[in-house]
């Protein structure tokens, strides 16, 4: 009887060990979502950025690396909305994600494509009144301190609108020292 138990028990120990290994094998040989970035040529868009809208409102917008270039996180603030996102490599899928909030309840989420010379943000945003809208914003390198923002019209088959409702010209801000 002793047998018995202690032979199930190395069993079960050599099956939680296959496991085990397996899952952090897999783990450790993903692209993280800052190899993706640097080899789309992308990193350029990482910093504080600001610009002005046309109704004189400032408008920030800052990404982040975090947790090893696993995770890019986004602040966009303007007027009285805030929105924060996290940005992340969902290998299963093969696709880097995006998950948003505001600071009025609302969420969304989107996914990062690239288009050329263009990172493009395909977006579903629900507000607190339930209504969701869909957009897709494009991102483009002007020179180092300068980056284009082009909002666009997302149809129902995910394709975007040849020409962008709007653009926004973004500055490089440079990081102000810690006091």
């Amino acid at each position: 009887m002793n047998k018995a138990k202690t032979s199930r028990r190395r069993n079960i120990f050599l099956f939680v060990s296959a496991i085990i290994f397996i899952t952090t094998s897999g783990a450790s040989a993903q692209q993280k979502l800052g190899d993706l970035v640097s080899e789309g040529g992308f990193d350029w868009m990482i910093g504080n950025w600001e610009a002005t809208s046309d109704e004189g409102d400032k408008i920030e917008l800052v990404y982040k690396w975090e947790l090893d270039k696993h995770l890019m996180t986004m602040l966009l603030k303007f007027a009285d909305n805030e929105y924060r996102a996290m940005i992340f490599y969902k290998p299963a899928e093969d696709q880097i994600v995006q998950i948003t909030v505001d600071n009025q309840g609302g969420t969304g989420k989107g996914i990062w494509e690239a288009d050329g010379n263009k990172a493009v943000l395909k977006h579903e945003h629900t507000g607190t009144d339930w209504q969701t809208n869909k957009m897709g914003f494009a991102h483009s390198k002007v020179d180092a301190n300068t980056m284009k923002w082009e909002m666009h019209e997302m149809y129902s088959s995910g394709e975007l609108s040849d020409y962008p409702n709007f653009t926004v010209d973004f500055k490089r801000q440079k990081k102000s020292a810690k006091k």
